[in-house]
């Protein structure tokens, strides 16, 4: 089992960067027959893709600031690991393409994924005044953080999107609670829950660099006695 975890987790970025093109191609082909809301969710997915990219590979690091946020002394793999962390984004993925096939992305789902992408510009954007406020005494002069980027240029559009088109078609409180309960159900199923069951300060999927916080790591962990 461990063998294939290990397999997975090195194919898998490939794998959900296929998904994403997929997607590209189904909003192309049904461009003049989609709703509104099918379009922008779709983006969503794709969006959430290349958020992912970014927190891991383009430039990654995110796991970094995550960790350190959470009061862990080991910064590569507690709580967040390369398992958990897939678990989180591979299931969002995968659920929203189902939700896509399946019933189509109906108002519950449109404002969930509205609430989403506000919620992924809000903690990015906090993650990387706290960075700022941790790594500024070693060079850090912006706010970025893994992931700001797909966030304000991805999810706020499609956010803001989302939320013109059901103003004007009107929505109802009971869509309202069902996208806010499937929200927290989500956060917990996808993000509390395989932290609680599988991170763990021994993980063997850990993060192998520290991505864009690489420049700042050395000094900082030196002076803070942190291990990665």
């Amino acid at each position: 089992m461990e063998m294939l975890i290990q397999g997975w987790l090195t194919i898998w970025l490939y794998v959900i960067s296929a998904i994403g093109i997929y997607l590209v191609w189904l909003i192309y082909k049904n461009r003049k027959t989609w709703s509104i809301i099918d379009i922008l969710c779709t983006l969503a997915v794709i969006v959430l893709i290349l958020h992912v990219l970014e927190e891991w590979v383009l430039p990654g690091g995110l796991h970094y600031s995550y960790n350190l946020s959470h009061g862990s002394d080991l910064l590569s793999r507690y709580p967040m690991n390369r398992l958990t962390d897939m678990i989180t984004n591979f299931g969002g993925i995968i659920l929203g393409v189902i939700v896509l096939k399946v019933w189509g992305f109906r108002k519950p789902a449109a404002i969930a994924i509205m609430l989403f992408s506000l919620f992924e510009v809000v903690i990015h954007v906090m993650i990387g005044v706290s960075s700022l406020g941790t790594f500024g005494a070693y060079g850090m002069n912006t706010l970025y953080s893994p992931g700001l980027i797909t966030s304000l240029f991805g999810f706020l559009p499609i956010a803001i999107g989302l939320g013109m088109n059901l103003f004007k078609t009107k929505t109802t409180f009971k869509q309202w609670i069902i996208a806010v309960i499937a929200m927290f159900a989500l956060c917990f199923l996808l993000i509390n829950l395989p932290e609680q069951l599988l991170g763990s300060k021994d993980s063997s999927y850990y993060f192998t660099n520290r991505g864009y916080y690489t420049q700042y790591s050395q000094a900082f962990e030196a002076d803070n006695n942190l291990q990665y």
